[in-house]
């Protein structure tokens, strides 16, 4: 796509836009939800990267920042890097101060990082509370029956990795503030597949990583953190790179007085960016620009109308096979993630080895006991490419 001027159209330019994506010449790639395909402006922006370090050549960063913040909705100023997920679970939970009869709320259909990282608070007295689902669906009355004006934070998953559900951010928001709380969001099941404005939704946490429905690589990943909040929370991991005066005027090693405790014992970056860690490379941020430019050019409004039509095409089609689909049908309620369950673990796992042999890629995934077959058409993917999954799993459901 950067090889012309302005924005695409999704649809009429399809053909177009597939060539980025060089995996598609030779499989119906469908697993965008496990790791998304491999991008080949990312590819050239990293390949660039390196071949200005090669020859030592004086660079300009890409505005990494600047990119995140349009996607998101966000201030730059909002906005640090995190190398995982599992990061930024870590950074809020330590951030804050747990007391005694606190409690977290989660749900049984979160990814494991989302659950596991609060687990330690249990032996300083913090109750974890966990949401169980219903027939692979959370209404927000099940999260009101769980929170209380001594929850601390609720913590989600906006696209649930097993299911697909789709949480209604600006309800949950509403929730968590109105009994005091914080409202944590792992976006990684749909950063790239929706649209997202942290403002307009009012989350106090937002990330994501960037090697699944960003097709990017892994290595760099997102961090928002609400304007209003930066002050009120300290990091607890110290990096002397966020100390902005030490750096204000140049490398301070270069100067002859250069003191290792006097030139970084003075106040941190006043912006999200003294929560970072130093440890996302340079190399990860020259990809991970490329790819929110990327998507940020083709529009997450567009993008989303068309990963929703296709994600509604294959529920559609996997229940006039018969199939139980987890994921709901109502475009409100979810993304671009779809899993469905054929009647049988047996054949749900024969189903994805016979596809895969066949190269058309899914996965196997199970939580909260839902899940099966999982299938992740992003927007890249066709009707065609859906069709010819169906024709399969009609054939092993015989």
């Amino acid at each position: 796509m950067d090889r012309g001027k302005g924005r695409m159209d999704l649809d009429k330019d399809i053909e177009r836009i597939r060539e980025d994506f060089p995996v598609l010449k030779y499989k119906t790639y469908l697993n965008t939800a496990a790791t998304g395909p491999v991008m080949l402006p990312v590819w050239r922006a990293v390949e660039e990267y390196w071949g200005l370090r090669l020859r030592d050549a004086r660079f300009n960063p890409p505005k990494v920042r600047a990119e995140a913040a349009r996607l998101l909705g966000a201030k730059e100023e909002e906005i640090c890097w995190v190398s995982r997920v599992v990061q930024s679970f870590n950074m809020i939970r330590d951030m804050m101060d747990f007391e005694a009869g606190d409690n977290v709320v989660v749900t049984d259909l979160a990814y494991p990082s989302n659950v596991h990282t609060w687990l330690p608070l249990r032996a300083r007295g913090v109750e974890i509370r966990r949401v169980e689902n219903h027939d692979g669906l959370i209404e927000v009355a099940d999260f009101e029956r769980m929170v209380d004006d001594n929850t601390k934070v609720i913590s989600i998953s906006h696209t649930e990795w097993a299911s697909g559900l789709t949480y209604d951010l600006r309800a949950l928001a509403e929730l968590a503030h109105d009994h005091g709380a914080f409202l944590a969001v792992d976006a990684y099941q749909s950063l790239g597949a929706v649209e997202i404005d942290v403002h307009k939704t009012d989350v106090d946490f937002l990330f994501s990583g960037a090697a699944k429905w960003l097709c990017c690589h892994t290595g760099a990943g997102i961090f928002y953190i609400r304007e209003d909040l930066i002050g009120a929370f300290e990091p607890t991991y110290q990096y002397y790179g966020n100390v902005e005066e030490a750096f204000k005027h140049g490398a301070p090693w270069e100067r002859e007085e250069h003191d290792n405790i006097r030139d970084y014992d003075k106040p941190l970056v006043e912006d999200a960016r003294k929560f970072e860690r130093g440890t996302v490379t340079q190399a990860d941020l020259w990809g991970l620009h490329a790819a929110l430019r990327y998507f940020n050019r083709l529009g997450l409004r567009e993008i989303e109308r068309r990963v929703k039509r296709l994600s509604g095409y294959l529920i559609e089609g996997l229940r006039d096979l018969g199939c139980r689909v987890n994921t709901p049908l109502e475009p409100e309620r979810r993304a671009g993630l779809v899993t469905y369950h054929t009647g049988r673990h047996e054949l749900n796992r024969r189903s994805v080895e016979v596809l895969n042999k066949r190269n058309v890629v899914v996965s196997l995934r199970y939580t909260g006991g839902v899940g099966g077959v999982r299938v992740s058409p992003h927007f890249y993917n066709t009707e065609e490419e859906i069709d010819q999954l169906l024709r399969i799993q009609k054939e092993l459901l015989k």
